[in-house]
Parts: structure tokens; sequence; C-alpha cells
């Protein structure tokens, strides 16, 4: 799925959380835990920006 489409899915069915869309190997990790983001990875190398790995909450 590519990136832009998961965060608007997630967007859409849980206004409550945020989004954050992170390249593997290049973004780093978001400090601390937050209980209200979600984490989207996607590899820049990918020409469609799919989503490499399931999103996480924190």
């Amino acid at each position: 799925m590519p990136a832009t489409l998961a965060v608007m899915t997630i967007n859409s069915q849980r206004p409550d959380l945020m989004a954050e869309v992170l390249q593997i190997g290049i973004s780093p990790s978001p400090p601390g835990f937050d209980s209200t983001r979600v984490c989207v990875f996607l590899d820049q190398r990918d020409k469609f920006s799919l989503v490499a790995d399931v999103p996480v909450v924190g």
C-alpha cells in the first residue's frame, strides 16, 4: 500500500491518532513513546513509496 494511502486510511479510521511518515534507514525514530502517534515506515528507494513495514503506534 502506498504510504499516502496508509496515512489517509489511518486518519479516516482513527482521527484521534497522528500519522508520521518515516524513511527506513534515513529518518531517526521519534524519541519517547506517544500513544497518539502512528509511525508509517517507507523505503525511499521504492519508486511507488510503498509502506515498508507494519505501522507502529508509539
